[in-house]
This record gives C-alpha cells, structure tokens and sequence, in this order.
C-alpha cells in the first residue's frame, strides 16, 4: 500500500463509557479519522482481529476496568482490540533504518513502560478498527519491542489467535517462588504460644522488613537473632501494610481470611501449622490476576512449605478435570492435555453446550485413541440435580483430580469443583474471575495436603514468541480454535456471539472487509463457490482460503 492510498477516514468501534450501549455509536462503527503518525510511529492497517470474552469486559465496566488510563471515555475514548494483526503501511522518519511498508505483525498487548501498563486495546487504541498508531510505547517498553513479525505465510485469521494460543499456553509455565523473597517484606501472625523458628529458607533470603503479630517471646527472640539487620516490628494487632512473604500460624479464620490478603503482587502466603477441614475464605480473583500463591505445611517451621507441590504443568499420566473445557478457550486447553505426550492419562470435560463437547471430541478423536487416554464429557444440566452431577464426577476420580482447570468464571462452579482435588493436586485458576471476588478453599487440603491453586493473566512476550515458533514449525495447530470470521460492520454482532457462546471456538474479524457477514467456519464454502477446494484435507482453514475471502470482500 502506497501513502498516496492510504484514506483520510476510516471505521473504528471507540468505547464512549460501560456497557454495550456505548460501544460504537447505535450499534455501527464510526468514521473517525486515519490517525497521522510521528517520526518515532508506525502507522499500521489492522488486517485482523481477534475477539475475546475480556473485551467484553472491558465495555462492560468502561473506565472502572483497571487497564484503562481514560478517565473519561465520554470525551476520552479508547479502541478495543488486543488480539491484533497488523502490517505497515507508513513509518515515521526516524524509524526508516528498523521498519518497512509492507512488514505483518503480531502484537504483545501487555505493554508496559518503567514498571506502568499501557495495554494494547484498554490503555493505547487498539485493533478495532482498520488502521492503528503504533508509538513508542509499544516499540521501546520494558521488554523492547512488543511486536512480533509474522511469516507470510502465516493467514491474518489464524495468527490473531496467536494472543489468546499465548495466554492458555503461559498459564502452564506460570513460576510460582520456591523460597521467600530476597529482601522482602516479611508478616508473620501467630494464633497460640508456640515457638516457631524462621527455618534455613527464610533466614538465607534476608528480609528487610519484618512484622511479628501476636508472637511469643520465644519467637521474637528467634527472629531477632536470626534478622540482626533486618527491620523488625512486633505488634499485637495486623498492620495496613501489604507483604511479599506472610505466614499465617495456626491462625483461626478471622484473621486468616484478613491477613491472608494483605499481599503484595506475586505474594506466597503460608499457612503453618494444624488446620481444621473447612472451607474458608480466599480472593481468588487475585490468585488469577496478582499471582496470589497458598501453600501450607505442619510443624513450626517457617520455611516448610516452600518446595511442595509448586508446579504449573499438569501431571503427567494423573487425572485432569476441564470445567467449561469445550469453551472457546476451553478447547485449546483441552487440546493441549489431549496432545501433551506428557499429559493426563484420564481426562474429564464438563461443559453446558453439547454442541461445543461433540466438536471438541470429534476434533480430538484421533489424538484421544492415539495416546490411550480415558476421555468422558458430562453436560451438568443433564443431571437431575448437582449431588447427581457430583456423584457421577466422583465415580469418575474416587480419588480425586491431580489437576482441575478452572474455565468457568464463576465463585460456585469453582467452590464445588476444589472439593475433588487430591492430596498434591493442583487447580489452575485460569478464568477471569476479577480480583477482590472471593471463593472457599480447604484450608486443611492447603495446609497439611499440598493442594495449591495458581492462575494468570496474559502473557510475557517471550510467552508469544515461543507459541508463535511452534506454529511456525507445526508443532501447534492453532487453526484448530478458529470458529468464525466477520466483518468489520458486524464485529459487535460477533462480540453478542462471543457472550451467547454462538461458536465452538474464536471470532475473527478482518477490518478491512466491511460488508463480510458473521460465518461460522463450518459456512465458509456458502461465501463462494470456490472456497472449498481451499480447505485443507482435514477440512481446516488455510491462506487460499483467506486470500479467496479477502478477494471477494475487501
């Protein structure tokens, strides 16, 4: 594309405040201008997009979404979009040694500069829209440059779901600590008189701040003679701090379920001691968002815990449960387990669509009989009641689960499903439940078992770059988790699809082609006659396929 071609205007879906309602202008894209770009900016055409079920979060709670930097979308608006796929069509002056017209790009939407996020699509204006600003936020952040070229190879609809590939596969390589925190921050509260000893782990990481609530004298003495520079407090009531370390001591549930939260990002929080078998109250939306980590371990020794159990991978040939595991994402962990040599040996999903488990299924058949692997789906409505539904989930893992992938957003589906982990099992908290919402976790299972629960949001650009390599070699299939394709004129239609869960998998939307209809994949050959002899031998979507999409709507 030449400069000469680029319009003056264009169409965008600009967030104006929360709620659908102010997502565009009576339901239609607006014609706003084609932004003009710097001497340190790229501008780019957006040649697709992904949709995700967090845009539909972010229009739903409009400036209070903690990604946005707009204090007024009113008057501030910001473009959605951060499952981009872009190529250059002009580069500022001052860029023309790195960048060329014509180069096609990915984009690592967690953005961030000295330590502040600029998300692509929430903070800087995203890819919803046919033509995007690329400054030097996103070119020279924290992690450098948070593009990453594409191969030509690769079509625009299956390398926007390279983002959403990204974030199932980095929530398997999620690094939980294994010791405390180098010069952290330490609070230690103590329900009893015992006397607890920090332990070699603490004492080798050195903390600079310490706080001691409600400890003995035996205790201070241990700490002050182990911390001789360290900063120490002792109190007898809980401070309004926040902490890297907190070991709570055969604490009771008040002041668990208080102090257990008074954690910095990427906290490990300890529970030491005897503790009874009761659910009791965590945040689990900060496990997900803030890299909360429970541990636990008997005895009086601080350091225990650390060590036991701190894995993010499934455990190979163990017994996995996918609750919402034939969900748009959903699936593609559900794949992975499937085509994982190191993966479970027995895999149940449990979904409410049984559109969505017999595509999963039929999509898996082979890979399934190929590994062996004991694969069972349930639909919970099918079950008279939830002990029926239990029931046959029990039947399945009498012994319970060694992983449970949560793809349900929801406080109850979570509480009920964290009853059947088993000792060392592991639940990854994958779906979006917003941090402050709080869920009931065993606190025994915790404390004397090794279950643990980890969870993630997003992904470095490392993440990306290692998924986009292994589609790249075909060691990945991401075509797999593509659903639909649109328009630009029906993207908002395809976002209702994403909340109505229409498809068995992800939306794509090119901006460029304004009048494409809303088409499921399986629909594809009714937009042209000649569109199914594109298709692979497996029936999958390829770059003839595209081409012959883009020829006829662009």
């Amino acid at each position: 594309m030449s400069e000469n071609s680029i319009p003056e205007t264009m169409l965008a879906w600009p967030l104006f405040g929360a709620g659908m309602e102010k997502f565009g202008k009576n339901d239609q894209p607006c014609v706003v201008p084609v932004p003009a770009n710097g001497d340190d900016e790229l501008l780019v055409r957006i040649d697709a997009i992904g949709l995700c079920f967090s845009d539909v979060k972010l229009i739903r709670a409009g400036e209070e979404h903690p990604r946005v930097i707009s204090e007024n979308l009113e008057t501030d608006p910001v473009i959605p979009g951060h499952e981009a796929v872009m190529t250059v069509v002009k580069v500022g002056k001052n860029l023309q040694d790195q960048y060329q017209v014509g180069q096609k790009y990915i984009i690592q939407a967690d953005i961030y500069v000295n330590g502040k996020g600029f998300a692509y699509g929430y903070a800087i204006d995203g890819g919803m829209a046919q033509y995007s600003l690329i400054d030097q936020r996103v070119l020279n952040g924290d992690e450098g440059c948070y593009l990453l070229p594409v191969n030509e190879d690769t079509p625009s609809a299956v390398a926007a779901l390279m983002e959403p590939w990204t974030c199932v596969m980095a929530s398997y390589m999620i690094d939980n600590r294994k010791a405390p925190k180098a010069s952290g921050a330490v609070l230690a509260v103590f329900g009893d008189n015992g006397e607890y000893t920090p332990g070699e782990l603490l004492k080798k990481a050195a903390p600079a701040e310490i706080v001691l609530v409600k400890a003995a004298a035996a205790t201070v003495a241990a700490f002050k003679g182990a911390f001789s520079d360290a900063k120490i407090t002792v109190s007898d009531s809980l401070p309004q701090a926040s902490f890297d370390d907190i070991f709570l001591c055969n604490c009771d549930r008040a002041t668990t379920e208080i102090a257990g939260k008074l954690c910095k990002r990427n906290a490990v929080i300890s529970l030491i001691g005897d503790y009874p078998e009761e659910a009791w109250s965590f945040d689990i939306g900060s496990i997900h968002y803030e890299g909360w980590f429970y541990q636990g371990a008997k005895g009086n020794d601080l350091s225990a815990a650390y060590g036991r159990n701190v894995r993010s991978k499934v455990k190979k040939g163990g017994c996995c449960w996918l609750p919402g595991g034939a969900g748009a994402m959903g699936q593609m962990h559900t794949q992975l387990a499937v085509e994982n040599p190191d993966g479970p040996s027995r895999i149940l999903i449990s979904d409410m669509d049984n559109t969505r488990i017999e595509n999963v299924k039929a999509l898996l058949k082979d890979k399934i009989e190929e590994r062996g692997i004991e694969f069972v789906s349930m639909n919970p409505t099918e079950f008279a009641s939830v002990a029926e539904f239990n029931q046959a989930v029990k039947d399945f893992a009498p012994e319970g689960f060694d992983d449970i992938i949560m793809l349900v957003p929801v406080i109850p589906v979570l509480n009920g499903a964290a009853e059947f982990l088993k000792e060392d099992g592991l639940m990854n908290v994958f779906a979006g439940i917003p941090a402050g919402k709080e869920g009931s976790l065993n606190v025994n299972m915790i404390a004397s078992k090794g279950a643990r629960y980890i969870g993630s949001s997003g992904s470095l650009t490392a993440h990306l770059r290692h998924t986009l390599a292994l589609a790249e070699a075909g060691k990945l299939n991401p075509v797999t988790a593509l659903a639909a394709v649109g328009g630009m004129k029906c993207l908002k239609e395809g976002l209702q699809a994403v909340i109505d869960a229409k498809f068995p998998g992800k939306t794509v939307i090119f901006p460029g082609c304004e009048e494409l209809p809303l088409t499921s994949v399986d629909q594809l050959t009714e937009l042209s006659s000649g569109i199914a002899a594109t298709l692979d031998g497996n029936g999958f979507y390829t770059k003839a396929t595209e081409d012959c999409i883009l020829k006829q709507y662009s």
